[in-house]
């Protein structure tokens, strides 16, 4: 396996990780209020990359700084509007609106950095998304109310994240990108938390154990191997196998809350799967080596 294989593999590991962690945050709102959540979850991260930083001293340029601050003024952003749009609409159309960011990735770098999308990432974005809407939908269907502009203008700032984070990673080490983007959410939420929420008067055990669960996995390993995967592979396949997260939350919600699922959520996992599989059919074919070979031939003759 090529190294963008292994990227591929880690996109969909962070993606796991991710979907377990809407179990873990779940949990932690119940005792947290979210910008403390956000603080508490981001400045644990931090600390962590910071200290591994000291220890390894990873190089970053200027550029590589630069990306890395953007990147967590748009990680802070995103959460901060999906969780207003969240609070003013329903969990299936948030969660669908959230992930357009799928389709916006291939065609945002096209936009700004003339990089034309290939025919079939399109078609997998667009089958992943209508994977993402099937799995989405309640029995009454997705219904769109004042606050799904903000879990629009979330889908945007997730897109500009991943992007920033593709040109954050080719220039720096990932533990030096997050020790910054990490930083930077940090820095932006604890002002909101202490403006804006009051500590909770009981601090559960479960509470705790989930919000560890949030810094060290789904933000420190998470986002480490997100970095390190976007060194190796393109931003719009990245984009699509994190947007996986949704089939590995319903896939944890049915194994933790025996949560029953309706035909039209297995038939949006399988379109998200088919998306997966053409993503990773493209670099199969750059790597079998029967095709190898036939170049290695033609070169030498």
């Amino acid at each position: 396996m090529n190294k963008k294989e292994w990227a591929n593999i880690a996109c969909l590991l962070t993606a796991m990780i991710w979907g377990f962690g809407f179990i873990a945050t779940a949990s932690a709102l119940e005792t947290f209020p979210f910008f403390t959540t956000l603080a508490l979850r981001f400045s644990g991260a931090s600390l962590l990359y910071w200290m591994i930083f000291w220890f390894f001293k990873p190089s970053i340029s200027k550029k590589g700084l630069c990306y890395s601050v953007i990147s967590g003024f748009f990680l802070f952003m995103a959460f901060t509007l999906q969780t207003i749009g969240l609070k003013n609409s329903d969990a299936g159309t948030n969660a669908f609106l959230t992930s357009v960011n799928v389709v916006l990735v291939p065609y945002l770098m096209w936009m700004l950095f003339h990089k034309k999308p290939r025919g079939i990432q399109c078609l997998a974005s667009f089958l992943c998304l209508a994977g993402i809407l099937l799995m989405s939908c309640s029995e009454q269907g997705l219904r769109f109310r004042n606050g799904d502009w903000f879990s629009l203008g979330c889908a945007f700032f997730f897109a500009f994240q991943i992007i920033a984070n593709d040109k954050a990673s080719k220039e720096a080490d990932p533990i030096a990108v997050n020790a910054c983007q990490m930083s930077v959410a940090a820095l932006l939420s604890i002002p909101c938390a202490l403006m804006v929420d009051s500590w909770p008067e009981i601090v559960s055990i479960k509470a705790v154990l989930s919000m560890a669960y949030s810094i060290l996995f789904a933000t420190g390993v998470a986002y480490f191997l997100q970095t390190w995967a976007q060194k190796y592979t393109d931003a719009s396949s990245a984009s699509l196998l994190l947007s996986t997260e949704c089939l590995f939350a319903n896939f944890f919600a049915i194994l933790v809350f025996h949560e029953v699922k309706t035909w039209t959520m297995y038939l949006g996992g399988g379109l998200i799967f088919v998306s997966i599989l053409l993503v990773e059919a493209k670099g199969l074919r750059l790597s079998n080596p029967l095709k190898k070979s036939k170049i290695s031939s033609e070169e030498m003759g």
